[in-house]
């Protein structure tokens, strides 16, 4: 088998596959989690021998830790953990999937949840008609037990027999996921805005301190809007993660 071929991870419904590095990635997110931040970890030609693998497979793992902002790589000096700021890349990814990729465990704190008519915004982003209503969530966002983000996820009514209230504890991508509502891309817009009273008491922030206001729409396959969230992050824990490159020339 060489390094590029493809392994079934057992217990995966679906026969779904995980390549050799993105396996070797999972592996060193949790050893990431327990080292220090500023650690440097072992060469890439250690570690290429230590997983038996090449350095080209290697360098692919570290690859993907680089884009998460797990690990930050320095030429000819090597590969270092990054500080413990939860880095929000430019790949998709729900709050849970964030927090278990950095060996922290998530949860969530249910503040409230009714059906009412959306916000302007609110009804534009989910392309609602005049007449259509949405299902309002606020939830308290942890990591192993600590305030992350304040969130409020809107949906359009229809949805409301998805959200059953044993299931809002856990992650609203996987709980829409299991009702044949698979999330596959969206739009995020982000800004930096004062807490107000009530979300600084909630994050354990003082009023009037930094937070990153992160607005996301969530679309299926086929571009239907599902879900818009308003998140309030603490800016101390959180920060956007972008890799840019210059367009070529011409």
């Amino acid at each position: 088998m060489t390094d590029h071929q493809m392994t079934a991870r057992p217990g995966e419904a679906g026969g779904a596959r995980e390549t050799k590095y993105g396996r070797i990635a999972k592996v060193l997110r949790q050893r990431c989690a327990r080292l220090e931040d500023g650690q440097q970890l072992p060469s890439e030609k250690e570690l290429a021998t230590e997983f038996g693998v090449s350095l080209m497979t290697l360098r692919r793992a570290l690859d993907l830790l680089d884009e998460e902002g797990i690990v930050r790589r320095v030429l000819g000096r090597g590969t270092f953990v990054q500080r413990r700021i939860v880095a929000k890349g430019d790949v998709l990814t729900s709050f849970s999937e964030d927090m278990r990729m950095r060996g922290l465990t998530p949860s969530s704190r249910l503040i409230g949840i009714e059906v009412l008519e959306p916000a302007e915004d609110v009804r534009k982003d989910l392309l609602l008609g005049p007449q259509e209503s949405v299902v309002a969530l606020e939830r308290l966002r942890l990591a192993d037990g600590e305030a992350m983000c304040l969130e409020t996820a809107h949906l359009a009514a229809r949805f409301t027999g998805v959200l059953e209230a044993d299931s809002l504890e856990g992650s609203l991508h996987e709980l829409l996921a299991s009702r044949g509502h698979v999330l596959e891309n969206a739009v995020r817009r982000i800004r930096a805005v004062a807490a107000d009273e009530r979300q600084a008491l909630l994050l354990g922030l003082r009023a009037g301190e930094p937070v990153l206001q992160i607005i996301q729409v969530f679309y299926d396959a086929k571009g239907t809007a599902i879900q818009r969230s308003c998140a309030h992050y603490r800016a101390d824990r959180y920060e956007a993660f972008t890799k840019v490159r210059r367009a070529p020339a011409g």
